[in-house]
């Protein structure tokens, strides 16, 4: 078997911010089972499965060691997690060895939408080989990989997503539904029995802090009719330091809103009706934004959604990106005339703003 040898220069990154670290090491690798490691950035951390705050000074990356090449024990757990890949759900079969679950690395790369090619690098880590295939820890792939790896613990689901570099500058833009966004959102959350077209709505480049306070940029679809207003009052809440932890197009989660919603996701456009009924919801207008629904849950029937929103249930408790009275994101909403669902009785709606 033909062995090249590669030379990899990592980069650490965690949760806590970025390692000027540079390790260089080479490893020969069987050229059948090269895959390449693309760079994303590293934000956020699995609950529970990433609490060891000593790994990353423990670890046999940061000390230098050698990475170890082992075949897979024959006794290793099987383990299946779902990963969401640009709408797609997708089910990958690992393997758990200790407590670390490993998963194949071209798997890995084609949730995060980077590309398997051969001939390429592994990351300077340890890595298991079963069957012909190479087996890398997920822990240990989003700590290299400048990756964001979290858990949607109502669901079974881990999202690996690539996440845009901090900002140095607030951009807020309106334009009309770009083609490549026609294309992603047809069939998803546009459907094309909707009472209007694609020129009804906006596509929006929106800046937010993120909660560990750098700027981002995220993107929302709202009504044409009230973009330069939703531009407006995101400008409010950026000035104001409200922290908001991703806004992306709720298409990624393949237009779920409990996905959506167990991953913390801001978002406004999605074409459904109101659970339970067969009324639209004023997001299916384009005329809803919800904002951090786990820091501000739905309850209903002592139904709390996501699940992990009911550690915030208590509202006198404020803690950073929890909605209430008075704040930056109430006063930018309620002062346009904007209705607040925290404001009703059933349900309570923490997260939920709507434009009548």
């Amino acid at each position: 078997m033909r062995v090249i040898t590669l030379l990899v220069v990592v980069m650490l990154v965690t949760g806590c911010g970025m390692h000027d670290k540079y390790l260089p090491a080479a490893i020969e690798l069987p050229s059948d089972q090269c895959d390449i490691i693309l760079a994303y950035n590293v934000a956020d951390v699995m609950q529970d499965y990433f609490n060891d705050t000593n790994f990353v000074e423990d670890s046999a990356i940061v000390n230098n060691h050698s990475p170890q090449i082992s075949i897979m024990p024959w006794n290793a757990s099987p383990v299946s997690l779902t990963f969401p890949a640009n709408g797609v759900f997708t089910e990958l079969d690992g393997r758990k060895v200790g407590d670390e679950i490993y998963f194949r690395v071209h798997s890995l790369l084609y949730v995060a939408g980077a590309s398997a090619l051969c001939e390429s690098v592994l990351p300077l880590l340890s890595y298991y080989i079963s069957g012909g295939y190479t087996y890398v820890g997920l822990r240990d792939f989003a700590y290299i990989s400048h990756i964001n790896v979290s858990l949607l613990p109502s669901r079974n689901t881990i999202a690996i997503e690539p996440i845009p570099p901090e900002v140095h500058y607030p951009v807020f833009t309106v334009e009309p539904l770009p083609q490549h966004i026609i294309e992603q959102i047809t069939g998803v959350s546009f459907h094309t029995h909707a009472p209007f077209g694609y020129d009804h709505l906006a596509y929006l480049t929106i800046t937010h802090i993120d909660f560990v306070g750098q700027s981002r940029h995220g993107n929302m679809i709202v009504a044409a009719s009230i973009a330069e207003e939703v531009l407006d009052i995101f400008r409010e809440i950026y000035a104001g330091g409200f922290p908001i932890e991703r806004m992306r197009l709720i298409d990624y989660y393949g237009a779920d809103d409990y996905y959506s919603m167990a991953h913390n996701n801001s978002v406004a456009f999605n074409f459904r009706y109101i659970a339970g009924t067969n009324r639209l919801s004023r997001h299916a207008m384009g005329m809803a934004i919800d904002i951090n629904p786990v820091q501000n849950p739905f309850v209903r029937d002592n139904v709390v959604l996501p699940i992990a929103g009911e550690k915030y249930l208590d509202r006198n408790d404020v803690r950073p990106g929890m909605i209430v009275p008075g704040d930056v994101v109430y006063e930018a909403f309620t002062s346009r005339g904007w209705v607040w669902g925290g404001n009703w009785r059933i349900p309570w709606d923490l997260h939920h703003f709507e434009r009548r």
